[in-house]
C-alpha cells in the first residue's frame, strides 16, 4: 500500500480488480513540415489513398481516404513515439478551467502544441464526464464503469474501467477515534443527499446552494471551517460539502481536528500524469472489444456512422490519435466497430472511443486539417494536445530521446 500526498489530499492506492500551434515556432524549428504536409507516399501497413508526413522525430501524420461498406471515410492519424521525439503529450482544459469551453485550435496555440484532438465527452454546460487526471491529481471521478485512458509520469500508457471508493475522515467532538463518510463524487455539481469534494481545478468557490447542506474546508489536514454552501475552495486545500442526511453525519465536526480523505484505485494512478475518460472501449489486448451497454452509453453515441475520435496504443508503444469526419457527402463517418477495425489495422492493440460528432477535431501544425461537421470548430471540454517537453520549471526543453520529463506538481 503507498500513500502519497496530491495537494494536502491523501491518497491511498491498492489493488481494484474492475478496474494531448507552435505556429511561427514549429514552423522554424521544422521548415520541411509545411511542405511535408502537402506530400504524398505510400506506407506500408497502411490502407487506402494517404497522405504521409515525417512532422519531427518520432511524430508521423497520415491522412487516409479509405472506403468501408461501399462509404467513403476521410480520416487522420496522428502517431506519436514518446520515447524517440523532443514532445509528450498532455491533457488541456478549456480556458484552463474545468468547466469552461474552448475550441481544440485555441486550447493548442495557447500550449504551443503542433498538434491536438478533441477530448472528453462533457454536457452542455462544459462540465466534462468520466474520470479527469490533471497533472497528477484525480479531479473528476469515474462513471458508469466507462473507460480511461491514461500516460504515467515515466511515458507507460494504460487503459483502465476504474471504479470510485473514496472516503472523508474525520474526528466528531468529542470523539478520540476517527469517524468517516462515503464521498459520492469529485469537483461536480453535487446530488440531494451526495458527498462531494470540492478542489482548486473546479474553480473559486463551490457554487452550492441548498439552504440543508454543510461544507467542511480542510488545509493540511486540519478542518479550518465548517459553514454553509458556496465556500471558498482554498488553493492548498479542499472543501467537502454534504447534502441533506448525509450533511448531519459530518454537523459534529470540530474546527481545528484532524481530518483527511483516501481515495482507493488500481495502483497505476499512483503514477498517473494525466488521464482522460471516454469510452467505449474498442480494443483490448488487440480484439475489437465494443462494449457499448456495458459502459452505458446512449443511442445517439453508439448509433450508426458519426465523426469519430480515438486513441490508441500500438505493440511497440506507439500512441495513435484518429479523427474521422462525417455526416458529409465526401466521408460518410464510421460506426464504433468500424473504428476499432480500422485502428486494428493501423496497429493499435488497445484503443479508446472519444468524444466525437460535431467535437471531432484533428489540429495539426497551426491549423485544422479535418472538416469538422457543424462548418466550425465546436468549443469543447478538454483536449489532447503534442507539446514540447517541459523542464520542471516549465521552460521549453530539448529532451534526449528516451528520457522521461519530470512531473510537475
Amino acid at each position: 500500500m503507498i500513500v502519497k500526498n496530491y495537494g494536502k489530499i491523501s491518497f491511498i492506492f491498492i489493488f481494484v480488480s474492475v478496474l494531448f500551434a507552435l505556429a511561427c515556432d514549429v514552423f522554424t524549428a521544422f521548415p520541411a513540415c509545411a511542405a511535408e504536409l502537402e506530400s504524398t507516399s505510400a506506407s506500408a501497413g497502411h490502407t487506402g489513398g494517404e497522405e504521409k508526413s515525417a512532422i519531427a522525430r518520432g511524430v508521423n501524420y497520415y491522412k487516409n481516404i479509405i472506403t468501408q461498406n461501399d462509404k467513403k471515410q476521410s480520416v487522420y492519424v496522428l502517431e506519436l513515439d514518446l520515447f524517440k521525439s523532443d514532445f509528450e503529450m498532455e491533457s488541456v482544459f478549456g480556458q484552463d478551467c474545468m468547466y469552461k469551453k474552448e475550441t481544440v485550435s485555441s486550447m493548442a496555440r495557447r500550449k504551443n502544441a503542433i498538434a491536438a484532438v478533441n477530448g472528453a465527452f462533457f454536457s452542455k454546460a462544459g462540465a466534462p464526464l468520466g474520470m479527469l487526471v490533471h497533472q497528477g491529481k484525480i479531479v473528476k471521478e469515474p462513471i458508469l464503469g466507462r473507460t480511461v485512458f491514461g500516460v504515467t509520469n515515466d511515458n507507460e500508457f494504460f487503459f483502465d474501467n476504474p471504479r470510485f471508493d473514496a472516503r472523508f475522515f474525520f474526528k466528531k467532538a468529542g470523539s478520540e477515534e476517527m469517524s468517516y463518510v462515503e464521498l459520492d463524487g469529485i469537483n461536480r455539481a453535487p446530488g440531494v443527499e451526495e458527498v462531494i469534494i470540492f478542489t482548486s481545478e473546479y474553480g473559486n468557490k463551490t457554487r452550492t446552494s441548498s439552504k440543508t447542506s454543510l461544507e467542511i474546508i480542510v488545509v493540511d489536514e486540519k478542518i479550518v471551517a465548517v459553514g454553509g454552501c458556496n465556500s471558498i475552495i482554498p488553493p492548498e486545500g479542499y472543501v467537502i460539502h454534504a447534502g441533506g442526511f448525509m450533511a448531519s453525519e459530518l454537523e459534529r465536526a470540530v474546527i481545528g481536528n484532524t481530518a483527511y480523505m483516501e481515495l482507493y484505485v488500481n495502483p497505476v494512478w499512483e503514477k498517473a500524469k494525466f488521464a482522460v475518460g471516454g469510452g467505449p472501449r474498442l480494443l483490448t489486448g488487440g480484439a475489437v472489444t465494443v462494449e457499448s451497454k456495458a459502459e452505458k452509453f446512449k443511442s445517439d453515441v453508439v448509433s450508426g456512422r458519426a465523426p469519430r475520435t480515438a486513441v490508441g496504443i500500438t505493440a511497440d508503444k506507439r500512441i495513435l490519435m484518429v479523427c474521422v469526419d462525417g455526416r458529409q457527402k465526401n466521408s460518410a463517418g464510421m460506426t464504433l466497430k468500424e473504428l476499432a477495425k480500422y485502428m486494428k489495422k493501423l496497429g493499435a492493440v488497445d484503443a479508446m472511443n472519444l468524444d466525437g460528432g460535431g467535437s471531432t477535431t484533428f489540429f495539426l501544425m497551426g491549423k485544422v486539417l479535418n472538416s469538422p461537421s457543424d462548418g466550425r470548430e465546436r468549443p469543447v471540454s478538454q483536449a489532447l494536445v503534442i507539446k514540447p517537453r517541459s523542464a520542471p520549471g516549465g521552460e521549453l526543453t530539448a529532451t534526449a530521446a528516451g528520457a522521461a520529463p519530470e512531473k510537475i506538481r
